[in-house]
């Protein structure tokens, strides 16, 4: 059961002036600012008001909403149990009684489990890595992508939980790309105000963005980099807790974010040819226009692939190690284009051309693109 979690005045404050119908809220702000406990504090806030709450949490590598390496979507609002009002993250508490949520009594109830609110988003986007860094242009399309699933339901409020990579050049970019094409009524900020002004700066002369600032909660703790790793691995747990291993045919899906399972797959004639002209063992082996993909025992040598792409006049040469596609995340898709789940590739039978992958239980019959990301798992989730 969830906690609750304290709040200070200033919080309140802001949740006065911005939580109200047809508002989209953007929250910036370092690692460990806070940004997540105050997203919580606004779903709360809104729900206590009788509005429906949706969250977007583009926190990809510390996720509350759908496991780490996505972006999930998910909507709350208040509900009963024995005639007590629950608030979806457990209410709030304050010092100052008169800012304590209407309808909510002192006793901490809740029987939604945190792994049941959190792990079950209503849509998911995967981005297949920890980090925004070498990822942006899914992680623009992925929030964008989040928040127009919104308008497809009946939520009065949206909330936008962002990283807290704010400082590099492409970070500012990042989030100023995201809130062009958002255009979120209001921008909070968690952290000093100079922190934002190279993000926010130019904003300040629209008018269709209202800008605040936050401090951090003073009882905010800095995360260390083992305990991330070690959140991260237990919400993995968790989301592939129920999992299976199963089985989808190459013939049955088609390959995103990689050069592979979209081509015509070399026979075996041809793949004893190309094994002969690299001396290498080529396990898979698929033809595009002008171009050629590998999948093979061990490394291909530059001078051996730029050989054989001369020899076949070829225009590229595509190429990985077994060892690449072994233990590695997934997104999983269905032919409407949304992700079901995420999956992990525990091997490939190149001979039976078919995929071994852990995933929930009795999707994979429904599965029609498999979105490769770069997150590889170094030890068995099982």
């Amino acid at each position: 059961m969830y906690r609750k979690y304290h709040i200070n005045s200033d919080w309140m404050r802001i949740a006065k002036q911005i939580v109200s119908p047809n508002q989209r809220i953007f929250v910036l702000g370092a690692p460990d600012a806070g940004k997540t406990t105050f997203c919580k504090f606004l779903v709360d806030y809104a729900c206590a008001s009788s509005l429906k709450v949706a969250l977007v949490d583009a926190d990809i590598g510390q996720s509350q909403i759908g496991p780490p390496t996505t972006i999930g979507m998910k909507l709350f609002e208040a509900f009963k149990v024995e005639g007590t009002l629950q608030l979806p993250f457990g209410g709030y508490q304050t010092t100052q009684q008169n800012l304590a949520p209407v309808n909510k009594s002192d006793k901490d109830v809740l029987t939604t489990s945190h792994a049941k609110l959190t792990q079950n988003a209503d849509r998911l986007y995967f981005i297949g890595a920890l980090s925004p860094i070498r990822n942006l242009l899914t992680v623009l399309s992925g929030t964008r992508l989040m928040v127009d699933a919104v308008l497809d339901t009946d939520a009065d409020v949206t909330i936008i939980d962002t990283t807290g990579y704010i400082h590099e050049r492409a970070a500012i970019y990042l989030k100023q790309s995201k809130i062009d094409l958002i255009q979120p009524h209001h921008i909070v900020c968690i952290g000093r105000s100079n922190e934002f002004e190279q993000i926010v700066g130019c904003y300040r002369n629209l008018s269709w963005a209202t800008i605040h600032y936050l401090s951090p909660h003073k009882s905010i703790r800095t995360k260390s980099r083992p305990l991330r790793k070690r959140n991260r691995k237990n919400l993995f747990k968790q989301y592939f807790s129920d999992s299976q291993l199963q089985t989808i045919p190459f013939e049955q899906i088609r390959g995103a974010r990689t050069p592979f399972f979209n081509g015509r797959i070399a026979n075996q004639k041809e793949l004893e040819i190309l094994s002969g002209l690299t001396e290498i063992e080529i396990l898979h082996a698929e033809w595009g226009h002008r171009s050629l993909c590998l999948i093979a025992r061990r490394k291909i040598p530059y001078t051996t692939s730029n050989y054989l792409k001369n020899y076949l006049s070829l225009s590229t040469v595509s190429y990985e190690r077994s060892t690449y596609f072994e233990q590695r995340l997934v997104g999983m898709l269905d032919e409407t284009g949304n992700t079901v789940a995420i999956g992990i590739i525990e091997n490939i039978d190149f001979d039976k051309k078919e995929f071994n992958i852990r995933c929930k239980s009795e999707i994979a019959a429904n599965i029609k693109v498999l979105q490769f990301g770069d997150y590889q798992f170094v030890d068995k989730i099982s």
